[in-house]
């Protein structure tokens, strides 16, 4: 198995990085109401390029990364790994990852290289060594139509449910644009369920077009699969069976549910919105930066926010624009920002709402 060469960071830097931000000696006031955004500390003044990924690790922390740098998060608070990987080692940008454990991750390494073939890995990121998983088509397994079994064109977005991937897997459509797949993957012997297929439409890309319209996936405790595609959020039973789907329409539609299925969605304008929240801690600059995306009014991307449980659905004046999410410990862990202004937000909902 392959090992990665790491560039380490500076030893002065991961102590400067481990450090409590407190932006003044005042303490905002928190009700049971307010939803809590905390920045977590990373980079000069809390403030990096934007991070691409995040990962909760299972243990309460979370990876999170960028191409070829990533760091890693404990449930204290504290930084566990921060490293870069060298430019043309394999792992060096790998798409979305899912963590298996605290220091495993399955990663989609579709966009390693050029001519890199597409599929899935399980990546020590303390070794980085990996191993590919095996592949067995649905054609095998007797599952799907082996008439549009064409071999793996494109995978995108990944979630774990109790050791399995469950991951979107693009595939060409003769006359047409593509479809969309949600296969489920026993990563010990590759062999695949087909869960749900429906199809993207070129309008539905316009911004990424001739790249893979954006389709994330997230899987709560109970099995139940969320998707959000361009133009709509989708509830999945385990089985594929669909529960329901409401249209949207998003730049870079993101989903991630907590275990007790809580899910945020970015994607659509903003609505009117009756939350309140508090920024904890962190720098000024980061502090700033949170602040200036409670409305979504000059950002890249104007996907707004919003909170469903059950068919309940409240929109959220924070957080718009987000470039990642997932749920780690007691929180959501959200990514934001671009090249000089990334910031990482531990987003936990009021206590009222337990």
């Amino acid at each position: 198995m392959p090992k990665a060469q790491i560039t380490r960071f500076l030893p002065a830097l991961l102590v400067a990085t481990t450090m409590t931000f407190t932006a003044s000696a005042c303490t905002p006031t928190v009700t049971a109401e307010d939803w809590i955004l905390e920045p977590v500390p990373f980079g000069d003044n809390g403030v990096a390029f934007g991070m691409s990924v995040v990962a909760a690790d299972g243990d309460g922390g979370f990876w999170s990364g960028s191409g070829g740098s990533w760091l890693h998060v404990g449930a204290d608070g504290a930084i566990l790994h921060r490293f870069n990987i060298d430019f043309g080692h394999p792992l060096h940008a790998i798409g979305s990852v899912a963590a298996l454990s605290p220091t495993e991750l399955v990663a989609n390494r579709t966009i390693s290289a050029p001519d890199a073939v597409p599929g899935l890995s399980i990546v020590d990121m303390e070794t980085l060594e990996y191993t590919d998983v095996p592949v067995k088509r649905l054609s095998e397994t007797g599952a799907g139509d082996g008439n549009l079994e064409v071999g793996d064109f494109r995978f995108g977005e990944l979630a774990v449910h109790e050791g399995d991937a469950y991951a979107v897997r693009y595939q060409p459509v003769p006359q047409e644009y593509l479809d969309f797949e949600i296969l489920r993957i026993d990563l010990d012997s590759g062999e695949r369920e087909l869960l749900h297929r429906e199809a993207l439409a070129i309008e539905e890309s316009a911004s990424t077009f001739p790249g893979m319209p954006p389709v994330d996936i997230d899987v709560d405790a109970e099995g139940e699969i969320y998707v959000a595609t361009p133009s709509y959020r989708i509830v999945l039973a385990a089985d594929g069976t669909e529960l329901s789907r409401a249209p949207q329409s998003a730049s870079l539609p993101i989903v991630s549910v907590s275990p007790d299925g809580r899910a945020l969605w970015w994607g659509g304008a903003e609505d009117a919105a009756k939350a309140t929240s508090v920024i904890v801690g962190g720098s000024g600059e980061q502090q700033e930066i949170i602040a200036g995306r409670n409305t979504c009014d000059g950002l890249i991307r104007n996907d707004a926010l919003r909170l469903m449980v059950d068919d309940t659905v409240e929109p959220l004046p924070f957080l718009c624009g987000a470039n990642a999410a997932d749920w780690t410990g007691d929180s959501w862990v959200v990514a934001i920002g671009g090249e000089a202004d990334g910031v990482l937000v531990r987003l936990t909902p009021p206590a009222d709402s337990e």
